[in-house]
């Protein structure tokens, strides 16, 4: 996966802004000084076991990490009984409605900050904007760099490309609209995109082929991109769990393409004993990477309310797609 070109933002909170130097980094010369030192707390860097130590800061950066910072500090933070580690990395939000917000406070993302969050890839399961330079600020021209509490990469969503070429209609898209389509996602990655992400759960993309999927995704292929899928189906309402599981194989493989299952669930009790067979490493076949977390589920909500059978986007799409609003009052 392609994280080099995710934008570099600017942060609210320490840990998302610095770079975390392994432990084995030399020992400061005592006569160093430091504008802030973190002392006693158990390091984990990830490149080696834990250990009781100090991390020095100059600046944004961090200049020192081991057992005993020598120098003074112009602030002194005592971690004993505490772990200091990087800032995690979630690879699936929705935060992309905060991370655009006009509220300073909502681009904040305290929620993230305060679990150690401090970098969350957005445009998942086939959403977020088909804009994705004005997403980044990587647009030419953009009106104004805004500031955000933790940095943030993107996929292009799937579901926005479509809507932007043919809206909510249930056909295969022509020939002329398929060529936008993949502009929007060719562009979408020369401005920095992981990849492409779709849900094929979900209505308008639920319409579409595989063939229509894979020529997308051949796009984000050339660019070094990954295909991340919410899956057609995680249960039994259209092509059952296994068949949506081997068509996102199959499109990673049509399209040459790594591909991540974004969450693999058994969603009922019905494909509770083939759900194993899905989860296999070797489904993709020789020489494919593929991969997803995996999760056991009993309830699956939106707003706080069952989604029953009939309800599901691709049970009953053309009547969900016109009754959504009155549905999930």
């Amino acid at each position: 996966m392609r994280l080099a070109t995710a934008r570099q933002l600017s942060f609210a909170a320490l840990a998302a802004s610095l770079v975390l130097l392994p432990a084995s980094a030399s020992p400061a010369p005592p006569a160093e000084s430091f504008d802030v030192v973190i002392r006693g707390g158990t390091i984990y860097t990830g490149e080696a076991p834990p250990f009781v130590g100090d991390v020095a800061v100059r600046g944004d950066r961090i200049v020192f990490v081991g057992k005993k910072a020598g120098g003074a500090a112009n602030r002194t933070i005592a971690a004993q009984g505490m772990i200091v580690a990087p800032g995690f990395i979630d690879p699936h939000t929705h935060a992309d409605g905060a991370l655009m917000s006009d509220n300073a406070a909502a681009r904040l993302l305290l929620p993230f900050l305060t679990q150690g969050v401090t970098t969350a890839f957005i445009g998942v399961d086939g959403g977020g904007s088909v804009d994705l330079g004005k997403t980044t600020g990587t647009a030419a021209g953009a009106e104004q760099r805004r500031d955000f509490g933790i940095n943030f990469a993107s996929y292009i969503g799937f579901g926005a490309v479509r809507y932007a070429v043919i809206g909510n209609a249930d056909r295969a898209p022509t020939a002329e609209e398929l060529e936008r389509m993949q502009g929007h996602v060719r562009t979408a990655m020369c401005s920095g995109a992981l990849g492409l992400s779709t849900g094929l759960f979900y209505a308008p993309q639920s319409f579409a082929k595989r063939d229509e999927v894979a020529s997308l995704a051949r796009v984000a292929a050339v660019a070094g991109g990954i295909y991340d899928s919410h899956l057609r189906d995680e249960a039994s309402y259209s092509i059952g769990l296994l068949g949506a599981v081997d068509e996102a194989i199959a499109i990673g493989r049509e399209a040459a393409i790594p591909v991540h299952i974004a969450h693999i669930k058994a969603l009922g009790v019905d494909v509770r004993g083939p759900g194993p067979a899905g989860h296999r490493p070797d489904r993709g076949g020789a020489g494919q990477r593929t991969g997803g977390p995996c999760r056991p589920v009993s309830v699956v909500g939106i707003g706080h309310r069952p989604l029953r059978r009939a309800d599901a986007a691709l049970g009953a799409r053309r009547w969900a797609g016109r009754h959504a609003e009155a549905l999930f009052r």
